[in-house]
């Protein structure tokens, strides 16, 4: 039972921070021409940082009972000064700068982008990356980092069809799309690094419960990559059309581009609850 509630509270954690900091990175760079959907911004980044804080507290808790609920002075230091500690003070930290600067122009919004950037370093500190090396962790930091902007800008842009006149819409898309060429390759030289350190190919049984788990996230996160292809390639192009059906089909698109990153985040959640690259 405390296992599945570790891998709810992680889930939740995933997700609420994966929203916050994304949109604040998302806005910061996509700028003024996201127009009437910056407020939109604020809400998400107020609630989702609100929630991954609690959510933080939540997964601290729990674990505290997995280890056999001693709320001594000895167990809480312990976890206090371990990468579980570190991570759950960047979680706070960072989420607080998300509740107090969303929505922040200052500096073209670098003020909540770097609060999202210190609640995303959370998952570069304590997991399975960082147990290897610095290098692990950073590249962790990169990978996640992609992926929530990713998520963020999708979270904006789907207001924002509906928020700014066509011909505008075509105009933002075009930026993200540029945007985007060089996020995801970063995403993916960052994802391959991790798979090659997290997984021991070497193995002659390599193929481990966490390696099935991977290529299960691994397969539906390459499914919101073909999605964004045949977004860009097919839909992107005819937007600016009267008809409007390219519009409405892109929406439809994004509204499944975020169901499936929430499959990834749970695939992740359910990662790192019940298995290790250890094991």
């Amino acid at each position: 039972m405390l296992e599945v509630l570790a891998a709810a509270a992680k889930l939740l954690l995933y997700a609420s921070a994966f929203a916050s900091a994304g949109v604040a990175l998302a806005a910061a760079s996509l700028g003024e021409q996201l127009g009437p959907a910056r407020s939109g911004a604020r809400r998400i980044t107020r609630f989702a940082g609100g929630v991954a804080i609690l959510s933080s507290g939540a997964a601290l808790l729990v674990l505290i009972f997995r280890l056999g609920g001693d709320f001594s002075e000895p167990t809480m230091s312990a976890i206090v000064e371990s990468p579980t500690g570190l991570a759950a003070a960047l979680q706070v930290c960072g989420g607080a700068v998300l509740l107090a600067f969303a929505g922040s122009t200052l500096l073209g919004g670098a003020i909540p982008a770097v609060g999202g950037l210190a609640l995303l370093a959370s998952f570069a500190v304590n997991g399975h990356a960082a147990s290897y090396n610095l290098a692990a962790s950073a590249t962790a930091w990169i990978h996640v980092g992609a992926a929530a902007w990713w998520l963020g800008a999708i979270l904006l842009l789907l207001p924002a069809s509906k928020a700014i006149e066509a011909a505008a819409f075509a105009q933002l898309i075009r930026k993200f799309s540029r945007q985007a060429l060089a996020i995801v390759a970063v995403l993916l030289i960052a994802g391959v690094a991790l798979i090659l350190t997290l997984v021991n190919f070497n193995r002659p049984d390599w193929i481990t419960p966490y390696a099935q788990v991977l290529a299960l996230k691994v397969l539906i996160a390459s499914s919101v990559l073909a999605l964004a292809a045949f977004n860009k390639l097919r839909l992107t192009p005819d937007l600016a059309s009267e008809d409007g059906r390219s519009l409405a089909a892109l929406r439809r698109s994004m509204t499944a581009e975020i169901l499936l990153i929430g499959g990834v985040l749970a695939a992740t959640a359910f990662l790192t609850t019940y298995t290790s690259p250890h094991a």
